[in-house]
């Protein structure tokens, strides 16, 4: 989500703490001079100020990587409170509100490993690394991203009417977490790596409704809260959401995105095939019963229904694109009879395979 202030430092290909670079202060005052001066050449503008509040010209728009300072510069929605007018140092905390719709969006990677939690709204929300396959979930207030990417990824959703999102980004500083990987992981600190996760955490939606609410009392940069919760954040993140910490979690509360990722994975490339509980519990390494428990607090579906609705969506991808029968059809997504995929289809589509089909050519 370049590198770090004093000894240890961020490699660039992963968030692993090494011990040779420059300050991250440093390396983020060098990226805010050459966008400047890339601007100035480009509009021949005066940038003397102390403030980024100019636009970006279109050829600057979403880079791959940048830092949490100008994040919000690559969010589409209204901010509506913003840490830095409070003057906030050690947290980068935006809350934005967004449209009902989103078609789609890139999202530049910040060393900053960042927070996004639903304070309201709902939608059916989707990602993916560019040009991957969308891993979809449903997401309701209280809901949770951490977030550490290394590589720009792309965002969509869809929220009912009235359910517009409302999202507190969190972005925590490279310093504050190596203070406190040092402190949990004593000398160990280097080999640290934030991990991805969506799903429900009471700790960490508490501290983030508690941002929130600092926000909307207008919290000033000299409170003791401030620095306080910062900490607490690190804390958290390294105790439940790093490399080390995974290696004995239980993933209480949902799954790590690149198990959901790999589980989705193994399940397109095996529609043809029975999918069992079993084998997509031994996948996500823990047993059938745990599984299945935080695969629906991840997802909002049941593994069996997930599987389903992959099946569903490439009988009709196969039904729209390809004249193949449908028999064979219902083969290729892993029916042997008929009239069970016929049964199936009409439960999750609302028709028949062959009323789909000739409802394309009308």
């Amino acid at each position: 989500m370049s590198s770090a202030r004093g000894q240890p430092a961020v490699n660039k290909s992963r968030f692993v703490l090494t011990r040779r670079t420059i300050s991250l202060r440093k390396a983020r005052q060098q990226y805010l001079i050459i966008l400047r001066l890339r601007y100035k050449a480009e509009k021949g503008v005066n940038l003397n100020r102390t403030r980024l509040d100019w636009e970006l010209p279109p050829s600057m728009k979403t880079p791959d990587h940048t830092i949490a300072e100008v994040f919000p510069e690559y969010i589409g929605g209204e901010v509506v409170a913003d840490s830095a007018t409070l003057k906030w140092s050690g947290l980068f905390v935006r809350r934005y509100r967004f449209p009902r719709v989103v078609d789609g969006f890139l999202v530049p990677a910040t060393a900053e490993p960042l927070i996004a939690a639903v304070i309201a709204g709902s939608a059916e929300f989707q990602e993916r690394e560019v040009g991957g396959a969308w891993l979809t979930h449903q997401v309701r207030r209280g809901d949770l991203f951490v977030t550490r990417s290394t590589t720009p990824y792309e965002l969509r959703w869809r929220s009912p009417l009235g359910a517009e999102l409302d999202v507190i980004h969190i972005h925590i500083p490279v310093e504050e977490c190596l203070a406190a990987f040092e402190i949990l992981y004593p000398g160990k600190s280097y080999e640290v790596e934030v991990t991805e996760f969506f799903g429900r955490d009471e700790t960490l939606a508490y501290l983030s409704f508690a941002c929130a609410e600092m926000l909307s009392a207008g919290t000033t940069a000299g409170s003791q809260q401030v620095r306080a919760i910062a900490h607490l954040f690190a804390i958290h993140l390294g105790e439940k959401y790093t490399n080390i910490a995974a290696r004995k979690s239980d993933y209480r509360g949902g799954l790590p995105i690149t198990r959901l990722r790999k589980i989705q994975d193994y399940v397109r490339a095996h529609l043809t095939e029975d999918i069992s509980i079993e084998t997509l519990a031994e996948l996500a390494e823990l047993s059938s019963f745990h599984f299945c428990r935080v695969f629906k607090q991840a997802t909002g579906m049941t593994p069996l229904q997930f599987v389903t609705r992959e099946r569903m969506l490439k009988a009709q991808r196969l039904i729209r694109e390809t004249p193949r029968s449908l028999i064979e059809i219902g083969l290729e997504v892993g029916y042997t009879s008929p009239s069970y995929f016929a049964q199936a289809f009409r439960r999750a589509v609302g028709k028949s395979p062959s009323g789909f089909r000739n409802a394309l050519s009308e």
